[in-house]
């Protein structure tokens, strides 16, 4: 039995672009900007903020993260996980409301052995879906397919978030 392989070329941008463990941690620097289009902050609680995914999987995917710099969910505080699975719900039913998706992944990679690009400073995704939304444009021709921007597509959920 072999195990077959794709590539998805395009992560290599992300993965290089992450800062180095001497520099600032990139979630940490986007935990401290404003909301607002030009950040692709959406929306900022106590404990966690809303991001939009500057590479995202599908229009509408967010990222839902701790300011606490920790890669260890079960490290996170319990008022930390209650205040992001309310910012979870929040966005989910906005990103219904604009986009009507047939089904959303929710989750975090969590570790480099969890697929966690920065394991350092857990984050956990949502990413609408609709029925036949998967191609292989992504991985065989090193290119997504996004009907709309991502200035776009913050504006249409921040709308639906007030």
């Amino acid at each position: 039995m072999s195990l077959d392989q794709m590539w998805a070329g395009w992560r290599s941008e992300f993965v290089e672009s992450i800062p180095s463990p001497k520099e600032d941690c990139i979630l940490c620097a986007l935990g401290r900007l404003s909301v607002g289009v030009d950040t692709h902050v959406l929306l900022k609680g106590d404990l966690n903020f809303v991001v939009m995914n500057a590479f995202p999987y599908a229009p509408g995917h967010v990222m839902v993260v701790p300011y606490a710099h920790e890669g260890e969910y079960l490290s996170l505080g319990e008022d930390v996980v209650e205040e992001n699975l309310h910012l979870t719900r929040r966005v989910v039913a906005a990103i219904k409301k604009v986009y009507g998706p047939d089904g959303f992944n929710l989750g975090a990679n969590i570790g480099k052995a969890g697929g966690a690009a920065i394991a350092a400073h857990i984050h956990f995704h949502i990413v609408p879906r609709w029925i036949g939304d998967t191609n292989f444009m992504t991985s065989v021709a090193n290119t997504r397919v996004l009907p709309e921007s991502l200035a776009a597509s913050y504006e249409r959920i921040s709308s639906a978030l007030d």
